[in-house]
């Protein structure tokens, strides 16, 4: 066990807070005024600057912590003005004078920013201080933010306006495009002065009252003002849907408890970061749809919130539900080459930044991406097997078939049975379109890029199974037809993968075809999420996950992205060699799916401990690639790590869900089963598991023969519980598969009645 001071915290030079599509960075005194710190909203920074002064000078820092996801104190001594009895230059006083004046600052996020700060005067006689704000709003993309250079900018004009103890700043950004502005509203009981960027408050303080300022920053975004959902009465303005979504959220997830503390603390957190991260767009289950991570990437990426809501289903299905919603609405329709998109394809990434209003990014709607497309079908046949909802599935037939038909249509660029990738885009579109979107992400063994079009191996895999489910999602629902042409494509496309990407001297299969249609012959973790899509054959498994497992993949933390005996490895690298929790545990789901149960307790193990090393339990976006071992006690992690990331936190689930081999089938009302707990997970119990419209309670017990007893502690609806054990490696069938099995029975059986 680490101990709590020894965590390492991504980002330690900042403090933030977030909610939707707001967050505060400040350095770790609570300041905003260099490099990324400012109130940002929809990845434009609405406040650039923010600092008290007390006299003039900047009061002493004592304390600045988050005290949840959306809120942060800070606390800030001053000395007693000269002049005031008990001040320093009076020559008495001491420490009663020196540490005199106490700032409480709290911040609340959401929608836009509200602060309150409580002054308070522990000396023995009244106080006349003068508190003052330096004030700036730059209007700066976030990316030109991290990157350090503007590539739009206009003038920003002020405006002061108070009357009777309140007072307005506005900065407006006379940019023709982009009507933004801030308005800094303050309330207090002193006298409120304005000027180029400074607003002051004269206070007269009685000794141990506080007196309390209000300052509220709403965003004018496009010139609609975007409210603080606290107001400068201190308290919450209204119920708003935040706090609606979360309390759904929270009363309708999935409860964990087990006696091994780092599995329970990281199922919490997860679970909490689920519930922080929803953008709250809409008003249905499309709320849900979460961010892709803080601070950098706090807008749609449908890859990541498809990824994201699926590993995270077992938790609460309400967020699956809602990103197949919102992905469904972003469909594209139409050929459109500057953002990628053609009819049928789902969006990459949607934003509203400065860059992407203006066009000088593709980024406002953009399908540069082959991973989307695949996972929302994967999640949409997920959804029905959870929720057992034909109507949904109907509601959204229409969009799965446009996106099964820019599979075959689009996706197959040449008619190879292959699905290759090029961007249309040009220099702003995305080189790498599987779920490594580096430029450099899919090398040569040698380390030369790899030019495009590219047919990489995961995106083989994920139309596999994308093909494979909607085949049995459409026969569940009495489209035998459609469901039968679906899995006789998918069977075709694993026997041509099987036959074209297999290595028989690196046991192994490639990283890519180039566009010569050769294999690139490295060794990568691309190929182990083959495995969970169940593309592999099962004569060419148990190669597959030894090499996985072998010292130069697997770090002991995680699986690598890049074999580390690669010339371009590099442990801190995007895509050249760190360990991503998510994509390793999507190999864990493989693993175990083949019947590699020791393997992925081994994995599963690591990355269980690895939450151990962060603050808060919490995964970051990507480990560090060194090895596990006395040189290396710590990964360290990719030095841009998102923290919290969404599909990071839904890696957590997904462990726990591989571990049981829990396969919801709510057609069937059946929860399929196949337990096998590790020596180090003695005990595990799951409260509120949804199977269509009922509810199912299961613990679990590792027994003195290793084996896993389950007992159903309660169930409504009528659901049955049904245990299906996975056989020995590469002989067995998981509960997954037998999952399939019954739903295809069950369809003929009822079609043939």
């Amino acid at each position: 066990m680490i101990m709590d001071l020894n965590r390492f915290k991504t980002h330690p030079e900042f403090l933030i807070i977030y909610r939707g599509h707001s967050s505060l960075v400040t350095d770790i005194r609570g300041s905003i005024g260099q490099g990324l710190e400012g109130l940002y909203f929809r990845k434009t920074r609405f406040l650039s600057k923010m600092r008290c002064n007390v006299e003039g000078k900047e009061p002493k820092f004592i304390s600045a912590n988050g005290t949840d996801s959306y809120s942060m104190i800070g606390y800030y001594f001053s000395a007693l003005p000269s002049g005031t009895p008990e001040s320093p230059k009076s020559g008495s006083g001491g420490e009663i004078a020196e540490r005199a004046i106490e700032l409480q600052v709290n911040r609340f996020i959401g929608g836009g920013l509200h602060q309150d700060v409580l002054v308070t005067n522990h000396a023995l006689s009244p106080a006349h201080i003068r508190l003052s704000w330096e004030l700036a709003a730059d209007f700066a993309d976030q990316s030109e933010v991290e990157g350090g250079k503007r590539q739009q900018q206009a003038p920003v004009e002020q405006d002061w306006t108070h009357h009777e103890g309140r007072g307005t700043l506005t900065f407006r950004y006379r940019h023709p495009d982009l009507p933004h502005g801030t308005q800094l509203r303050f309330t207090a009981p002193g006298a409120l002065e304005g000027s180029e960027g400074i607003v002051s408050i004269l206070l007269v303080l009685e000794p141990q009252r506080p007196v309390r300022i209000g300052i509220d920053v709403v965003p004018l975004f496009l010139g609609e003002a975007v409210e603080p959902v606290y107001g400068c009465d201190g308290v919450r303005a209204r119920t708003t849907k935040f706090d609606r979504a979360r309390e759904r959220w929270d009363a309708e997830r999935v409860r964990l408890v087990t006696s091994n503390r780092t599995v329970q603390e990281a199922w919490e957190r997860a679970a909490d970061d689920l519930g922080s991260l929803p953008l709250f767009d809409g008003d249905g289950p499309e709320m849900y749809t979460p961010a892709a991570g803080i601070p950098i990437y706090q807008a749609l990426f449908g890859r990541d919130a498809l990824i994201a809501a699926w590993q995270a289903s077992l938790l609460n299905p309400l967020m699956l539900r809602g990103v197949l919603e919102t992905t469904a609405k972003w469909q594209a329709d139409a050929d459109d080459p500057q953002h990628d998109a053609q009819p049928g394809k789902i969006i990459h990434q949607h934003q509203e930044s400065p860059l992407s209003l203006l066009g000088k990014n593709p980024f406002r709607a953009y399908y540069g991406d082959y991973v989307a497309p695949g996972m929302f079908l994967v999640a949409l046949a997920t959804d029905f097997a959870i929720t057992g909802e034909r109507d949904f599935v109907r509601h959204m037939q229409d969009k799965a078939l446009k996106t099964l038909a820019w599979i075959d249509r689009y996706g197959d660029r040449d008619g190879d049975g292959f699905y290759e990738y090029e961007t249309l885009a040009g220099d702003q579109g995305i080189k790498n379109q599987g779920w490594k979107d580096s430029a450099q992400a899919i090398l040569y063994p040698d380390g030369r890029i790899v030019e495009n079009p590219l047919a990489v191996a995961d995106v083989q895999g994920l139309f596999y199974a994308a093909k494979h489910l909607m085949g049995l999602t459409f026969l569940a629902i009495g489209e035998d037809r459609r469901g039968s042409e679906l899995l006789q494509q998918a069977e075709a496309l694993k026997e041509r993968f099987n036959r074209v990407f297999w290595m028989p001297e690196e046991r192994f299969f490639a990283l890519a075809l180039d566009r010569d249609k050769k294999p690139v012959k490295t060794i990568a973790a691309d190929a182990g999420h083959c495995l969970a899509h169940g593309i592999v054959a099962s004569d060419k498994a148990a190669a597959l996950a030894e090499r996985l497992m072998a010292p130069d993949m697997f770090s002991g933390w995680g699986i690598r992205t890049l074999s580390s005996a690669h010339p371009a490895y590099n442990p801190f690298a995007y895509h050249l060699g760190s360990v991503w929790p998510w994509p390793t545990a999507l190999i864990g789901f493989g693993l175990r799916r083949y019947g590699f149960g020791e393997a992925f307790h081994r994995l599963a193990k690591g990355l269980f401990e690895a939450s151990e090393l962060f603050a808060w339990n919490r995964l970051p976006e990507a480990l560090g690639g060194q090895a596990r071992d006395a040189q290396h006690p710590h990964p360290g992690l990719y030095p841009s790590s998102n923290s919290p990331q969404a599909w990071s936190a839904s890696a957590v689930i997904s462990l726990v869900q591989t571990m049981l081999g829990l396969a919801p089938l709510a057609p069937l009302n059946t929860l399929l089963i196949a337990p096998d707990l590790p020596e180090w997970l003695p005990d595990l119990t799951l409260e509120g598991i949804r199977v269509g419209g009922g509810r199912v309670s299961l613990g679990f017990l590792r027994n003195s023969s290793g084996r896993t007893e389950h007992e159903v502690l309660s169930a409504t609806g009528g659901i049955a519980v049904e245990r299906r054990d996975i056989g020995e490696a590469g002989q067995g069938e998981d509960a997954l598969a037998a999952a399939v099995r019954s739903l295809i029975i069950a369809r003929f059986r009822k079609s043939t009645a």
